[in-house]
C-alpha cells in the first residue's frame, strides 16, 4: 500500500473541475490522504480513490434462448403454432390502412413483419406478430 505525506503532489478526481487533476496532500491519517487542495480551481476536499476500469460486459442473453426458444404459453409460441398450423399455404396481404382486415386474415406489415388478426374492434384490429400483439387501424 502506498504512504502518502502532507504536501505531496498527487492525482485525484476533482468533482468541481469534473475531471482528474493534480492535488496537494493537505492531511494525512495513517498513511492515507484525508484532505486535498485542487491545482486548477484551488477547492478543498476529501481524498477519493480513483475508480478502477470497469471489467467488459459480455452481451446479455435473453432467457428465452437460453431455454432453447420460447415458453409454451407465451405470446411468441402462439404465434410460431398459428403460423405453423394456420398459414400453410395462405397468403400475407401488405398491411395498409386503408383495407378492412378481418380476424384470421394474415399481413405483413413493414416494420413488424408477418402476423395474423387476433380479433376486430371498430376501426381497429389486435394483430399477433412474432414480438408479440399489437393494435393497428383498419378501414
Amino acid at each position: 500500500m502506498k504512504t502518502y505525506y502532507a504536501g505531496q503532489d498527487v492525482d485525484a478526481p476533482c468533482g468541481r473541475c469534473g475531471g482528474e487533476t493534480r492535488h496537494q496532500v493537505l492531511t494525512v491519517t495513517n498513511g492515507v490522504p484525508d484532505r486535498l487542495i485542487c491545482g486548477n480551481c484551488r477547492s478543498v476536499h476529501k481524498f477519493r480513490v480513483a475508480k478502477p476500469e470497469p471489467l467488459p460486459r459480455s452481451p446479455r442473453i435473453p432467457a428465452a434462448a437460453k431455454a432453447g426458444g420460447p415458453r409454451p404459453g407465451s405470446l411468441v409460441a402462439q404465434f410460431q403454432e398459428a403460423v405453423t398450423r394456420e398459414q400453410g399455404g395462405a397468403r400475407a396481404r401488405p398491411y395498409s390502412v386503408a383495407e378492412r382486415w378481418e380476424e384470421g386474415a394474415w399481413m405483413d406489415h413493414p416494420a413488424f413483419g408477418l402476423g395474423r388478426v387476433q380479433r376486430r374492434m371498430g376501426r381497429k384490429v389486435d394483430v399477433l406478430f412474432k414480438d408479440g400483439l399489437k393494435t393497428l387501424v383498419s378501414a
